[in-house]
């Protein structure tokens, strides 16, 4: 792929800087070319104002000048936001030791050219810069450029969001009102019918079903793929969930002439994983669900689960017709009606387990057919254990997550008081939540360093984060700690580091938050 750079028509700008007239005329009919405008001053006041008042690609600042000299310039320029980035080559006809040049990329010299000027250096090192310039242009342009491609994209999907969500609410009430008068006939509360009669019915409830179930489908694919859902993983003690999951299967299973076998001794006791409980019970109850559909009446259905290489793996083998070769690779694909064989499951939307993998991608793991054969499937997906610092880094990362692209600032306060007591956690963090302002902020329990906190995802830099503890002052002060301390540290979140900023949440810094004394927050 390859993108065009359109950049700005307005010229480069570069300054030069000497106190002698005639050396400022030299250097600019020396330098002068189409796409390049030249700016001249005569002292380093009047270099400073100009570069305040205009955008400049380079500056060429003469090294001996009365009044201020090119060190005071340079330094005066780092100081500044504007023109720190502000590339600058000294011009000099002595202080060619090295001790002298090295006080010089001290100050913020870029290169250096020494008197008399060579014409062909000269030109080499201020095109090398004016072409680094266009480039830094060309990548902001481009940036710039994306990110209104990807608000686009954000406005369509927002667009398709919200027909879909509209589409679901007219579709949903006739088709209740469909399936419910169509099961009132079909089982004879108004009136007996004959057996093709209720043959035709029943085949009317089931598509009323599976109409539903598609919709139902189309929602969570959509809310998955936009964005939309909130994630929130937590500590899951996967046995229980398996269990549950299997529980509800036995009788459908059981009704069927199916056997349903559950393997969890690979477990080695009660383990738990960090995830979303509804999303992994809707990837199981998936598998389940096409487990059951595909297996023959007196076939088995096998759950598993085992812990290896810090993972806990899953898997669901059916004992129906296998998936041919040629249809593997389109196994996870959106509407597949593949060649299997019915049992006597109902059939699917197609949708199942392209759901599923995206859920479980979401978690960090992959969704996969290991095994197929000439008699039954066995898929396989895994998901991590749980560790306090796992699923600190998991509060921030889905806290965080924009599936847009677009960037955004994130900061993360983290409260923790020896003093408060497992009984008001609940209801301290209900209190906190009615502080946060934006609908992107998240408040969760967490652990650090085998210390119950409070943790505040904030949409903003770690100047609003002070400003939510100031709102919070009042609230943390009374009716939850004995003396109104709290620990508190500051995490700006937003930057590429977050993975190795949070690896050690031991050696975060808490330092004491109470009413006295505010301004000591640390931003870590």
């Amino acid at each position: 792929m390859t993108f065009e750079y359109c950049l700005p028509d307005e010229p480069l700008k570069i300054l030069l800087v000497d106190d002698r007239q005639e050396n400022l005329d030299s250097l600019r009919q020396l330098l002068a070319r189409d796409g390049l405008e030249i700016v001249l001053a005569r002292s380093g006041n009047q270099a400073l104002d100009l570069l305040l008042d205009h955008d400049f690609a380079l500056v060429l600042l003469d090294v001996q000048m009365p009044g201020m000299d090119c060190f005071e310039v340079a330094e005066l320029m780092r100081r500044h936001e504007k023109t720190r980035s502000v590339p600058i080559i000294f011009v000099t006809a002595i202080n060619k030791e090295r001790r002298h040049l090295r006080s010089g990329y001290e100050a913020g010299a870029m290169d250096y050219i020494f008197k008399p000027i060579d014409p062909y250096i000269v030109r080499a090192k201020v095109g090398a810069f004016l072409e680094l310039k266009r480039s830094q242009l060309a990548r902001e342009h481009l940036v710039r450029e994306l990110n209104e491609a990807n608000r686009r994209l954000q406005e369509i999907s927002d667009l398709k969001s919200d027909y879909l969500s509209a589409a679901s609410h007219e579709l949903r009430t006739p088709l209740t009102v469909i399936k419910e008068f169509c099961s009132l006939v079909h089982d004879e509360v108004v009136g007996p019918i004959n057996a093709e009669q209720k043959k035709c019915l029943g085949s009317a409830v089931r598509n009323c079903n599976r109409l539903a179930d598609l919709v139902n489908d189309l929602l969570d694919l959509d809310s998955i793929e936009s964005g939309h859902n909130h994630l929130s993983r937590q500590e899951v003690l996967l046995a229980e969930l398996l269990q549950a999951c299997s529980e509800d299967f036995r009788p459908r299973c059981e009704a069927a002439g199916q056997e349903l076998q559950v393997d969890l001794a690979g477990l080695d006791g009660p383990v738990a994983v960090l995830a979303a409980p509804d999303m992994i019970t809707q990837v199981v109850v998936n598998l389940l669900g096409n487990a059951h559909k595909f297996t023959p009446t007196g076939g088995v259905i096998k759950l598993r689960a085992r812990v290896d290489g810090g993972q806990a793996w899953i898997e669901v083998q059916d004992d129906g017709p296998g998936i041919k070769q040629a249809d593997r690779e389109r196994v996870f694909e959106k509407f597949a009606q593949l060649d299997r064989r019915d049992g006597p499951g109902a059939k699917g939307t197609g949708l199942g387990l392209p759901i599923s993998r995206k859920i479980v991608e979401l978690h960090g793991g992959q969704l996969e057919l290991i095994a197929s054969q000439e008699r039954g499937c066995r898929f396989r997906f895994d998901v991590p254990l749980y560790s306090d610092e796992a699923h600190l880094r998991a509060f921030v990362a889905d806290g965080a997550r924009n599936p847009a692209g677009v960037p955004a600032t994130w900061t993360l306060v983290l409260l923790s008081c020896a003093d408060t007591v497992a009984e008001t956690a609940d209801s301290l963090e209900e209190d906190l939540r009615l502080l946060v302002r934006g609908g992107d902020d998240r408040i969760g329990q967490v652990v650090v360093a085998g210390q119950p906190a409070h943790a505040i995802l904030l949409k903003t830099d770690p100047v609003g984060a002070r400003a939510f503890l100031e709102r919070a002052e009042g609230l943390l002060s009374s009716g939850y700690t004995t003396d109104g301390e709290f620990q508190v540290a500051l995490l700006d979140v937003s930057g590429e580091a977050t993975d190795e900023l949070l690896a050690d949440p031991a050696a975060l810094i808490f330092t004491e938050l109470n009413s006295h004394d505010r301004k000591g927050v640390p931003h870590v």
